[in-house]
């Protein structure tokens, strides 16, 4: 299992590499006013984004590391958000056969989420994630200063994960989540106690996270709970992969926050698309009777308070397209799948659920 490490500055993350190691660190672009901070490293570059998220980018890194002198004894460091993460666990996975590796989480979404577990992959033919492997990081050093620097709708986007993670496990860590996030909505980052909170929230979703891994790592039971709302998510940026459903001009207003639409980011990020996700799990379980009244209304407006979207109107989403998508979803086996679906909040259900009924899900 990961040690999970909290580092109380970006200076202070080299002191927690092992000694007498070659080190490799792949480093997101965005970030070049970090790379100081990694001075021990040889730096790799890489762009980042879901398109680039392939077999094409691993490929090319991967003949940078043998270049560089790489072998089987180096260290690989990945810096960055989610998709840097999934990339480079991936590469140290199948590079010579495996090799040791870290990963430095820079966005709240894989502080959280993304690079807990050991789950590792590309995305192929436009689905999400459809090659990969399950090979966990030695370590995860989670450095919270690195929050200061993000856009507020990528941190927004991570909210999202950490918002699912209390709707499984947690009510009153969701009520305080959902608290802090409207107050960042609101105010953004610099206000009293906001950074203490963050880091509060980020430790107890990770545990979350970490303890469920260490009970399942292959995901044959319990961890699937933590794919709450992913299938509809993931149908939603795989339509987006494939460049179908692009929403009409002026429409992405409605499911972003006003001023956003036209940023020059994708029109739906992984975690925006997993707090429509959260909506959509939630109106199913109404419509299969199994949540609790109310359900799917509280989370919405919940996301709306957050400054997240909350509904597929504006996403102009071929609805045709979208079941195909899920067909291909990881969770499906035979003729079911796998529905992770709340009850309240704090409760939820895993639900194999015949595939041949999705459509009647996703006309509502």
């Amino acid at each position: 299992m990961s040690k999970i490490s909290i580092c109380r500055s970006i200076s202070e993350l080299q002191s927690y590499l092992p000694q007498n190691r070659k080190f490799f660190a792949i480093i997101d672009n965005n970030l070049k006013d970090y790379y100081r901070f990694f001075d021990k490293c040889y730096i790799i570059e890489t762009p980042t984004g879901e398109k680039l998220k392939n077999l094409s980018t691993v490929e090319a890194l991967a003949g940078r590391l043998l270049a560089a002198g790489a072998d089987r004894s180096s260290f690989i460091l990945g810096v960055g958000g989610g998709i840097t993460g999934d990339i480079t666990g991936f590469l140290a996975s199948i590079y010579r056969r495996g090799v040791d590796f870290a990963l430095v989480p820079t966005t709240l979404l894989s502080m959280c989420d993304a690079s807990i577990g050991g789950k590792n992959g590309v995305n192929f033919l436009s689905f999400k994630n459809m090659l990969g492997t399950i090979r966990e990081p030695s370590q995860v050093l989670v450095c919270p200063e690195f929050l200061r620097s993000l856009p507020l709708r990528e941190l927004r986007g991570g909210s999202a994960e950490v918002l699912k993670t209390f709707i499984i496990y947690d009510a009153a860590y969701y009520s305080k989540a959902v608290s802090l996030f409207s107050r960042i909505a609101a105010e953004g980052l610099q206000s009293e106690g906001v950074m203490e909170s963050l880091v509060d929230i980020v430790g107890r979703c990770a545990s979350y996270k970490q303890a469920v891994v260490g009970r399942d790592l292959y995901e044959k039971g319990e961890r699937r709970l933590l794919n709450l709302g992913h299938s509809f998510a993931h149908a939603i940026e795989s339509c987006r992969l494939s460049g179908t459903g692009r929403a009409a001009s002026g429409q992405s207003a409605s499911l972003l926050p006003q001023g956003e639409a036209a940023s020059g980011l994708s029109p739906v990020s992984h975690g925006e698309a997993v707090a429509v996700g959260l909506v959509l799990a939630a109106r199913a379980a109404a419509i299969l009777h199994e949540a609790d009244p109310g359900l799917e209304t509280q989370i919405r407006e919940d996301l709306r308070s957050c400054a997240l979207p909350y509904s597929l109107e504006g996403l102009c989403l071929d609805k045709e397209l979208m079941l195909r998508a899920m067909l291909h979803d990881k969770k499906v086996e035979g003729d079911r799948i796998h529905l992770i679906l709340p009850r309240r909040i704090g409760e939820v259900i895993d639900l194999p659920y015949p595939v041949s009924k999705l459509g009647a899900l996703l006309e509502v």
